[in-house]
C-alpha cells in the first residue's frame, strides 16, 4: 500500500493548475488527515485518491491552519458509506446507530415507530437517490459525525410527531384564555393605530429573550409541538416544561408591553387593550417575526 505522502503527491500532480493554486499550503496537511483517516478505519476498500479529492470540497475557507478542526477519521467514514463500502456501513451500524436510537427514543415515539424511522434514516443517510450522493456525503467534517447523524434523526423525528393529532392539554386552557381580535372592537382599534409600534416593540421584546426562550416559542407556536412532546423532547416533566412555556410568554408579553409604554403616550384603557392585543397576537405575530433557527 502507498504511503500517504505518494498518494497525496500522485493526487496534486493530478489536478489542474486552478484546483491546485487553492490548495496551496495544504502540501503537508493532506497526508496527515488521510493518515488519521486510514489509522482509524484501515479496512476500508475505498480509492484514497478519491477520499482527497472528496476532500478537497471540504477543506476549510481559512486554509491549513483550521485542518485540526476537521474530523479526519467521521469524514472517511461518511466517504465510505457514501460509497457503500461494506466494511464502513458496518463502522457505521457500530458508530453511529446507538446515537440515532438514543435520539429517536428521547421524543417518545413508539417503539414501531422508532424501528420504522430508523430504517427510513438508514435509507436516506446511506442510500443513493435519483443518482444523487447519499446524504451522509453532506457531513462537512467540522464536528462529529455521531452528532451529526442524531441531528439529522431529531429533526426527522420531530418532522413526525407533528403528524400527530396535537393533545388538548395545560397549554390549550392556558391559550384559550386569550381574546380573539375578532370580538373586540377596541383590539381592532389599537392593531390599527399601533401597528408599526407592535411590530417593533415586538421585535425588540423577542431580541431580548435568551436562545433557549426563543427556541421554545419556535418549536410550540412555529412547529407546533405540544407541551408533553417538548417535554419529551427536553427530558422534563410536562409540568415543568408547561411552565417554563408560560414564564417565556408571560416575559415577552410584558416586555413587548414595557416597550409600547416607552413609546407611545396611552391611557388606561388604551393599556388594556394592547394587553389583550399583545396576548390576542402572540401566535401570529412569532410566526411572522420568530428569527429562524
Amino acid at each position: 500500500m502507498r504511503t500517504e505522502q505518494q498518494v497525496t503527491a500522485a493526487f496534486l500532480d493530478g489536478l489542474g493548475a486552478e484546483l491546485r493554486s487553492r490548495l496551496t499550503g495544504w502540501e503537508a496537511a493532506l497526508p496527515e488527515l488521510l493518515g488519521a483517516a486510514r489509522r482509524a478505519w484501515p479496512d476500508f476498500a475505498v480509492d484514497a485518491g478519491d477520499f482527497l479529492r472528496w476532500l478537497l470540497e471540504r477543506l476549510p475557507a481559512a486554509g491549513p491552519q483550521g485542518a485540526e478542526a476537521l474530523k479526519a477519521a467521521d469524514l472517511y467514514l461518511a466517504f465510505a458509506c457514501a460509497r457503500g463500502d461494506a466494511a464502513a456501513l458496518r463502522g457505521f451500524e457500530r458508530h453511529c446507530v446507538p446515537e440515532l436510537e438514543a435520539a429517536l427514543a428521547r421524543l417518545r415515539l413508539s417503539r414501531v415507530e422508532q424501528d420504522e424511522l430508523l430504517q427510513e434514516l438508514r435509507q436516506k443517510l446511506l442510500v443513493s437517490e435519483n443518482g444523487a450522493e447519499p446524504r451522509i456525503g453532506l457531513y462537512g467534517g467540522k464536528g462529529e459525525l455521531r452528532r451529526w447523524v442524531r441531528s439529522v434523526a431529531t429533526r426527522e423525528g420531530l418532522v413526525r410527531l407533528r403528524t400527530h393529532t396535537p393533545e388538548v392539554g395545560m397549554e390549550q386552557e392556558f391559550f384559550d384564555a386569550f381574546p380573539s381580535a375578532a370580538e373586540d372592537v377596541e383590539l381592532q382599534h389599537a392593531r390599527r393605530e399601533y401597528q408599526v409600534e407592535f411590530k417593533r416593540a415586538f421585535e425588540d421584546a423577542l431580541r431580548s429573550l435568551q436562545p433557549a426562550e426563543r427556541n421554545l416559542l419556535r418549536r410550540h407556536f412555529i412547529d407546533g409541538l405540544t407541551t408533553p412532546q417538548l417535554a419529551a423532547l427536553q427530558g422534563v416533566h410536562r409540568v415543568t416544561l408547561f411552565r417554563r412555556l408560560r414564564q417565556t410568554c408571560d416575559a415577552l408579553v410584558e416586555r413587548t408591553r414595557q416597550r409600547l409604554l416607552e413609546r407611545l403616550p396611552v391611557t388606561e384603557r388604551e393599556l388594556a387593550s394592547l394587553d389583550r392585543l399583545i396576548r390576542s397576537h402572540l401566535d401570529v405575530s412569532l410566526e411572522r417575526l420568530l428569527p429562524p433557527e
